[in-house]
């Protein structure tokens, strides 16, 4: 591993205040500098309940190596793409006490330890997916001034639900999901193997179009083991936090310049956060027909471009087009 911060590859640091070792990893394209790098960088939030950042690297890898497209005449901007393995994921160690595994307020002092570690003002940009978006929500509601532009892709607000028990019970004599509801439903595990067959087996339900989809994902998220403890301990903080309303009451305080992602089909976390999400003063959101909890799955080409517009500046196509909920 090597000593600058910036440099392509896996790095660990230890926290100061916490004495947790937290892991990331850094994508950066060819021929960038680190100077270049510190100022054109995107922090990407995984989910802090173990399933890792593999998925992400796959699935935002045109981030930073972007594929050849014959249709254009002008090449993409590229960034270095930083990923944080939030405690008790990937190699960040696991904290002493279980009730440190929660959400918010503790995984989001994650990112203020990194952000110390890199040395930099502000990021320029975090954007998070799911559980890694309440991780990167809870990060600028409680340090407003250090996120310059926040991304949130189908991301939760912890202490809401939007899931819609009705249209998963629908999926269950689907034959394209697999049988999924059943396993959502009756699933148990008591060990990490377990954990992780018993979640990869669940997300067909995540797609709108699961028999075209879900082995892509599979595919990202490799062999990826699922820590139980990890799970357990994450979940559990979560519905027991001292302030169940903290984040959803916290939106008021974020200053960042927001964009708001969801797939409208997305039957996990509903559409319902992401209009809640919208008290961000000057949020903008972008909802894509067709599309479950991965736009950059299911409508990718929209989803890159939409993130590569915001991050420049230019108009979204939420701007563009009007695009509107159904």
């Amino acid at each position: 591993m090597s000593n600058n911060s910036f440099d392509p590859g896996i790095h660990r640091f230890m926290s100061p205040d916490t004495g947790l070792v937290l892991e990331y990893i850094v994508r950066r394209p060819a021929g960038v500098s680190t100077d270049e790098a510190r100022r054109n960088f995107i922090l990407a939030q995984c989910p802090g309940w173990g399933l890792g950042s593999g998925y992400l690297q796959r699935g935002l890898s045109d981030l930073w190596a972007p594929s050849p497209d014959g249709n254009s005449t002008t090449e993409p901007t590229v960034y270095t793409v930083i990923f944080l393995h939030p405690r008790g994921t990937g190699g960040s160690s696991q904290p002493l006490w279980t009730r440190k595994m929660s959400t918010m307020p503790d995984m989001s002092f994650d990112i203020e330890d990194l952000r110390k570690h890199l040395g930099v003002e502000r990021f320029p940009v975090i954007l998070g997916h799911s559980n890694g978006g309440a991780i990167a929500l809870g990060y600028a509601e409680l340090f407003p001034d250090r996120v310059q532009k926040l991304i949130l892709i189908d991301h939760q607000i912890i202490g809401m639900q939007d899931r819609k028990t009705d249209k998963l019970l629908a999926t269950k004599d689907n034959p394209a999901y697999r049988g999924a509801w059943d396993n959502l439903v009756n699933r148990r595990a008591d060990t990490d193997d377990e954990l992780t067959a018993s979640v990869n087996s669940i997300w067909p339900l995540y797609f709108h179009d699961p028999a075209k989809y879900t082995d892509e994902l599979l595919h990202a998220i490799g062999d990826q083991k699922m820590s139980v403890w990890t799970y357990r301990w994450q979940a559990h903080c979560d519905r027991n936090l001292a302030n169940p309303t903290q984040m959803a009451d916290g939106l008021k305080y974020v200053r960042a310049k927001t964009l708001v992602i969801f797939g409208q089909e997305d039957l996990i976390i509903g559409l319902k956060i992401a209009v809640r999400t919208m008290e961000i003063s000057g949020a903008e959101m972008i909802t894509y027909k067709e599309c479950g909890h991965f736009p950059w799955i299911e409508q990718k080409e929209f989803t890159l471009r939409d993130i590569r517009r915001f991050i420049e500046g230019s108009k979204s196509r939420a701007q563009k087009d009007s695009s509107t909920l159904n």
